[in-house]
């Protein structure tokens, strides 16, 4: 039941969105046994005619209509697959022995069809998903904690949730966005903020240092040269950026002194 609300979620004239699942990946034995529990949803959902039923959602419009329509293979249809022009209505619809090369893989479908495609064990599914695009969310279900981990060690996507859907999204003290493909940045609270601010680096090199720093200037010989090289790679491993004003000046202002 909580992927089915997804495919139709909210009443009137409002058609999915960017975090309801495209496509459920897993094996044969797996699809064989929710296949039958999400028509049975579907149907506790919007009867047997969700055509007039008042919770169903239509497409917003008639080219998102003829858009969606056209991802239905007929050929792999397992359930639903009815639609009505007049109406804006495609039934909800379930694709089994869908493909990569399928057409509904090649875009974001926001309708009512759930595809489903074979993954004959953990390695296959995550094989699947490491190539194609970085999800906005990726959903895990499983009653096994270690497998559900070792999936989101595996994969990248903007927000994951472990047995639910969209669930993640609904706490502001969160970050939510998208990776690569599904977006850059994050927001909820704090993180609009650092999403749209800018950390601007300011550094202040104070006069007196100057007699030792020019040193730095040409002509070079190698004493300074390498003594410079050194105290880069000193700064690099040694001091944290905000430590540097206070410890990483006082080191090279010293280690010059000594080397000149």
């Amino acid at each position: 039941m909580r992927i089915c609300s997804t495919k139709q979620n909210s009443k009137g004239y409002y058609f999915d969105n960017t975090l309801s699942p495209d496509y459920i990946l897993c094996s044969k034995t797996t699809e064989n046994r929710i296949v039958p529990e999400i028509i049975k949803a579907w149907r506790q959902f919007y009867t047997d005619t969700p055509l007039n039923s008042e919770s169903y959602c239509h497409i917003i419009n008639n080219r998102h209509f003829e858009r969606v329509k056209k991802l239905i293979n007929q050929n792999k249809v397992v359930h639903g697959g009815e639609t009505d022009s007049e109406n804006n209505y495609i039934a909800p619809t379930i694709m089994t022995d869908v493909t990569e090369n399928d057409d509904i893989m090649r875009e974001e479908i926001f309708g009512p069809i759930l595809p489903f495609i074979t993954a004959n064990n953990e390695a296959e599914a995550i094989k699947f998903m490491n190539n194609r695009d970085k999800p906005l969310a990726l959903y895990v279900f499983s009653s096994t904690k270690s497998l559900a981990q070792r999936i989101i060690n595996s994969t990248s996507a903007g927000s994951t949730c472990v047995n639910d859907v969209i669930f993640q999204i609904a706490a502001p003290s969160l970050p939510f966005g998208g990776v690569g493909a599904s977006g850059l940045g994050s927001y909820h609270g704090k993180y609009s903020f650092d999403t749209f601010s800018h950390q601007r680096t300011v550094v202040y090199a104070p006069n007196w240092t100057e007699p030792i720093l020019s040193k730095r200037n040409p002509p070079y010989n190698p004493t300074i040269t390498g003594l410079m090289e050194k105290l880069t790679k000193v700064h690099r491993n040694w001091f944290p950026m905000p430590r540097f004003n206070c410890f990483g000046m006082m080191f090279t202002v010293l280690a010059l002194a000594v080397g000149i």
